[in-house]
């Protein structure tokens, strides 16, 4: 089915839900509310919010960490928490949410493949700013788009290469916008840093640099060699937080290293490296965890007596989970009884085993 006829199969049938789609390497999710776009996510670090934040100039790399920590302290979502200290207004937020989130759809234009499903009535339990966007719009600049990024990927590689002045331009011919793109061309900065330093999507410089090529404007050229960090996306934050995991396994603390691995994921789970280091994180906590040899047949007890309880420092699941543990009842009939991911479980049981809280 092609991308089109999909968004306005969801929009003439005046759906609400999910229209969750796969594919190489990230994986995206649309949400509408009665056939109008209200948000999307995105697995691709370039389609973060703190990309926009931290390309466009609101906050820094480091502020964003901090900004993330209180967003979790304070249960309250990224962008309002930028409203209510005052770095962005109301008007620049919902901005930047509606480009986050046109960006993000109109990339899957140029996807040629991918596997969907429609999650009907269900949309994010976490709180978000909804857009109220038409999809009729978004289908007609979605295709327009595809049909320029071929064009201009015949002259251009990728938005990392560098364009260069070399020819005089009569800055009385071009509006604002391309006057403001031409002012950030200095044979340095990439398509790609361009567009973040003058705050509009890359598509549009693109196409002008196209269009100058055309003209015998520009040169472009690739760009040097390395790897350059993503807006938003520290790579020592992340590594930051890798290592901590890593120190938490090390000292036999499963639980905090299983718990900081879900903050990985939750902050960074878009990227290839970060995902393939956290998988190898996991597949490290579920030995330690099969270690043990707590197999479903082993029936657990207390270690400590009933009164003793309120004493150990635990979590409300790992208080739930106390709760079943009669001496009676076997590991696998104790896992069926609580909620959750089975190896947040079994990470549960781990922990609780190696803190001498309870026993086979």
């Amino acid at each position: 089915m092609p991308f089109a006829d999909l968004l306005q199969w969801v929009s003439q049938s005046r759906k609400t839900g999910t229209l969750a789609i796969e594919g190489e390497p990230y994986n995206k999710k649309i949400y509408f509310r009665n056939g109008l776009v209200v948000a999307a996510s995105s697995e691709s670090p370039t389609e973060f919010l703190g990309y926009y934040l931290v390309g466009w100039g609101h906050v820094g790399d480091d502020e964003l960490q901090e900004l993330l920590d209180m967003q979790e302290q304070y249960n309250t979502l990224l962008g309002e928490l930028l409203v209510i200290i005052g770095r962005l207004s109301r008007d620049d937020l919902m901005h930047i949410l509606q480009v986050k989130t046109e960006e993000t759809i109109y990339d899957l234009f140029m996807w040629d493949e991918g596997d969907f499903r429609f999650l009907e009535n269900i949309l994010p339990a976490k709180k978000f700013q909804p857009l109220n966007l038409p999809v009729d719009m978004i289908i007609l600049e979605g295709v327009r788009r595809r049909d320029e990024w071929i064009r201009c990927a015949e002259s251009i590689a990728d938005v990392t290469w560098v364009p260069k002045l070399v020819r005089a331009v009569d800055v009385r011919q071009i509006g604002q916008t391309e006057l403001g793109i031409l002012r950030e061309i200095d044979a340095r900065n990439s398509i790609e840093r361009i567009a973040l330093n003058c705050r509009i999507a890359t598509f549009h410089v693109m196409y002008f640099v196209f269009q100058g090529l055309k003209h015998g404007l520009f040169e472009i050229h690739p760009p040097d060699e390395g790897e350059s960090e993503i807006p938003g996306f520290s790579s020592r934050a992340w590594r930051t937080l890798i290592h901590e995991a890593e120190l938490l396994l090390e000292s036999g603390d499963l639980g905090g290293a299983y718990h900081r691995l879900g903050d990985i994921r939750d902050k960074y789970g878009g990227h290839r490296e970060v995902n393939e280091l956290a998988s190898g994180l996991e597949g490290t906590i579920r030995l330690a965890v099969d270690s043990l040899d707590l197999d479903d047949s082993v029936v657990l007890k207390l270690a400590i007596p009933a009164n003793e309880l309120t004493k150990v420092q635990c979590t409300p699941e790992e208080g739930f989970l106390l709760s079943r543990i009669n001496g009676m009842y076997k590991l696998g009939e104790i896992l069926a009884m609580v909620p959750g991911e089975d190896l947040d479980k079994r990470v549960m049981i781990a922990s609780l085993v190696r803190r001498e809280v309870v026993k086979r």
